[in-house]
């Protein structure tokens, strides 16, 4: 069974927590309950967890990130429910990932880092498609701990796919999206300017980069420039690929988006 660690000081929370009994049936042992970051500190430092929910004050919440981002990267952060049913739902989310995670690596924290960014490219693959709804991209970006900033400018480059550069190479790359989309995120993908560069190659075979700033880099790009900035990584990434691969891609279009929940569903109001 996974273990929990709930930091709050809300009595809803607390009470919702409380009312929820079947924990063996959803697969987690009962929370370690703290208040604030101390406590949360103190708890880490003694039990091991697998998921944490924070529901404190704004000025105590972002003490515990910060300590989370600095010493325990890896660890999902779920949302804090008020309700016992909203508990269940969200721990529901955080079941389904831990049970992904646990299915495909061992213990090694390296396969562990490595599956969650698989598992971020899928989420932010359907946020570019627009089949995210806001609420929901909030909560998934922490549970997938993504460092991507939703609320600043993100840089959008369209690609298309020529001939290959290379006759001999020719049907190299007749092999589906995933492995040309692998190709470009070791050409170009990653970290990048205080930017996570994100290669996505779609179901009907568009190709798109996403590049979106990261929490904590502040203006290391000016926001005027981040379109050139990206968009000359990206294209040196491209001739890389042309020159030593044989993939031939060139840039279609560029533009900046005000932020990434600018791909979101906005829930209908009733």
């Amino acid at each position: 069974m996974y273990k929990l660690l709930l930091v709050s000081d809300r009595q809803e929370v607390l009470r919702a927590f409380d009312q929820v009994t079947n924990w063996e049936m959803i697969g987690f042992k009962p929370p370690h309950i703290r208040h604030d970051f101390e406590g949360a500190k103190d708890s880490l430092s003694k039990h091991s967890c697998d998921g944490i929910a924070i529901a404190v004050s704004p000025e105590e919440e972002e003490k515990i990130m910060a300590y989370l981002w600095e010493y325990y990267p890896l660890i999902s952060i779920f949302q804090a429910g008020t309700t016992p049913e909203e508990v269940v739902g969200y721990l529901n989310e955080l079941r389904t990932l831990l049970n992904r995670l646990h299915a495909d690596f061992s213990e090694d924290e390296f396969n562990k880092l490595e599956m969650l960014q698989l598992y971020r490219h899928e989420f932010l693959r359907q946020v570019v498609l627009g089949n995210v709804a806001l609420p929901e991209l909030y909560r998934y970006m922490r549970l997938l701990r993504s460092r991507m900033d939703t609320e600043r400018p993100c840089v959008v480059l369209e690609l298309t796919q020529t001939s290959v550069a290379d006759d001999r190479l020719e049907g190299r790359w007749d092999y589906g999206p995933g492995r040309m989309e692998l190709a470009m995120r070791r050409s170009f993908g990653g970290d990048f300017a205080g930017f996570h560069v994100l290669p996505i190659v779609n179901p009907d075979g568009s190709v798109l980069v996403l590049a979106g700033p990261l929490k904590g880099v502040v203006d290391q790009v000016p926001e005027k420039d981040i379109c050139r900035v990206i968009s000359n990584h990206v294209q040196e990434g491209m001739d890389h690929l042309r020159e030593y691969k044989g993939l031939d891609l060139q840039m279609k279009t560029k533009h900046v988006v005000p932020a990434l929940t600018s791909f979101c569903k906005v829930p209908e109001t009733v």
